[in-house]
């Protein structure tokens, strides 16, 4: 049989992402912090995995029609058991019922043996030798124990469940479709539960039942899925609530969180413990960490120096930065020259013409910094950008036109001009050397070299105006639109492209990370393909580390996602 091979090997891919994310439900369930997904998560991730399985039982099927013989025999043998599989985790998808999944972690034991069955027919092949090796290092195993669930009702109406609730006092739940039940609790033994039922009468509760079911546990061993689960977090922490911005430091052993109330986090990224908790005088809108990771920037209409991890500032409530309104960005300048965090904010009105703008800058222990800071913007602010070459670059919009400047940090008291594009500007982009450089206006988006014997020479019009644009080290330029994202070469041909609900934030890693709508993230491959990040609420917030190799994601309000990039 031709089609043996291929089969075995599809699926073995299948049932190492099911091993995969068996492990991180049932490390969920029992309560760890650590490469973990919800049960929606795993439920997503299974229905993604069903059709799969779908097509390699109708293709087995095909394959055996007119065979014979030991591997026929255990093609068939392997088909039987992955139908069971896409039953069991199509139920437990929709029911969550503990029961089902540990069916489902049955089914995939199983389904590996048969692989194991089926390869010992069909020539040596080191792929799905590596693949089931691989899959069955990470284990999960199941416990089941009686358990005796006292219910009362049925009642008439949710109401009349509901009524009944009250009197009772505690219970677990009370169903919302009919028959209307409410589950009051669980015992060890039925002698346990049937007191308790004689306890309800004098409640007026008298038609009740004591229902024999199991209770589930799980256990996770073995190698840990780290590359199989590059997709779901490696860790989740709890922030203060109303978490609006989220950073990594460069060492990568802190995790920095800011609050709408003023509040900042400061966590170990290895356990997640909370090391400090300082809080400002007004919401954090901005939030960035030194290079060597040993200070804290933060702050929105002020904003001050924090020692990591201790939270604490060197800076007296009078030498904190005070900007005219919320900083909307901020950067790290690290050459040996010029260290400093410098941010930028619009006037108190953010409306156009005249000043009132700011640019403050600040050395990493929050001493600020002499001439020519602070800078002031025309009202709607500007955006900023350094390269590694201790330069600045600021792009404001004055007179229906965009200019961009240059100032050498430590070298040079006043801005140099760079360039002017027409139109008013929506986003700036640098690459790291600072040869590249695009603004996005009003009236579209334009490309130049900064470093060119003439920049203003340099200056073309690259298309429409889009939401945002941002380099990467090999000067791919990266636009994000409401509907799309688009990579284009530093010959100036299109990459790809991928389609968008609502893109919303570009920032670029090992992978161009985008913020899509409300509550999706991508991790963008460098060949086009995407992947979905295990995000399970409302967004707020997408960074990644200095070195593009992590990501953190703010969600609800309150939890920090952090993901390894692969």
């Amino acid at each position: 049989m031709r089609d043996a091979p291929p089969l075995a090997r599809d699926t073995a891919g299948v049932l190492l992402q099911f091993s995969a994310y068996d492990y991180a439900l049932a490390g969920a369930l029992t309560g760890e912090k650590s490469r973990v997904v919800t049960s929606d998560r795993w439920a997503a991730v299974a229905r993604g995995l069903l059709p799969k399985i779908g097509d390699i039982t109708s293709a087995s099927l095909s394959a055996t029609a007119n065979a014979a013989g030991p591997v026929r025999n255990a093609v068939v043998s392997l088909a039987d058991s992955l139908t069971d599989l896409a039953k069991d985790a199509g139920a437990y998808a929709d029911g969550g019922e503990p029961g089902v999944f540990a069916k489902t972690i049955g089914d995939v034991a199983m389904s590996w043996d048969r692989v194991r069955a089926l390869a010992t027919q069909l020539p040596a092949d080191a792929e799905l030798e590596k693949t089931a090796a691989r899959g069955t290092s990470f284990t999960v195993s199941t416990k089941s124990d009686p358990a005796f669930a006292l219910q009362a009702g049925p009642y008439a109406t949710a109401a009349d469940a509901d009524t009944a609730a009250k009197r009772i006092g505690a219970v677990i739940s009370v169903t919302r479709t009919p028959p209307f039940v409410v589950r009051v609790a669980t015992y060890a033994s039925k002698a346990q539960a049937d007191a308790a039922a004689a306890a309800l009468r004098p409640k007026g509760i008298d038609v009740t039942a004591v229902v024999e079911e199991k209770t589930y546990t799980f256990a996770r061993g073995g190698a840990v899925p780290d590359t199989e689960l590059w997709r779901e977090p490696t860790r989740v922490i709890d922030g203060p609530g109303g978490a609006r911005r989220v950073a990594l430091s460069p060492d990568g052993k802190w995790i920095a969180m800011g609050a709408d109330d003023g509040f900042v986090a400061i966590f170990s990224a290895s356990n997640g413990a909370l090391f400090a908790l300082p809080k400002l005088t007004a919401g954090v809108s901005a939030l960035l960490f030194s290079a060597d990771s040993a200070w804290l920037f933060a702050g929105g209409a002020s904003a001050t120096t924090l020692f990591v991890p201790q939270g604490s500032s060197p800076l007296g409530p009078a030498q904190v930065a005070r900007f005219p309104s919320a900083i909307s960005q901020a950067v790290y300048m690290n050459v040996p020259t010029a260290r400093a965090f410098i941010a930028i904010s619009k006037s108190a009105s953010g409306a156009s013409g005249g000043g009132g703008g700011l640019i403050g800058a600040r050395a990493p222990d929050g001493a600020a910094l002499g001439d020519p800071f602070p800078l002031t913007t025309p009202g709607t602010g500007g955006f900023l950008a350094v390269d590694d070459r201790g330069e600045l670059f600021i792009a404001t919009t004055s007179g229906g036109g965009t200019d961009v400047e240059v100032l050498r940090l430590g070298v040079e008291r006043s801005t140099r001009d760079v360039v002017r594009v027409p139109g008013a500007a929506l986003a700036f982009a640098l690459d790291v050397k600072g040869d590249r450089a695009a603004v996005v206006t009003d009236q579209g988006t334009f490309r130049f070299a900064p470093h060119a014997a003439d920049p203003k020479a340099t200056l073309q019009k690259a298309g429409a105006a889009v939401r945002d644009v941002s380099f990467g080290v090999d000067g791919t330029l990266y636009q994000l639109d409401k509907d799309r994202v688009s990579a284009i070469g530093p010959d100036g041909a299109s990459r790809w492209q991928a389609r968008l609900t609502d893109g919303r934030k570009l920032v670029v890693g090992t992978r161009t990370i985008i913020w899509d709508g409300t509550d999706t993230v991508y991790a963008i491959a460098a060949d086009g393909t995407v992947d979905a990040l295990g995000v399970d609420g409302t967004v707020q917030d997408v960074t990644t580390s200095s070195d593009g190799k992590r990501v953190a994601v703010v969600l609800d309000g309150r939890r920090a996602l952090i993901f390894e990039l692969q």
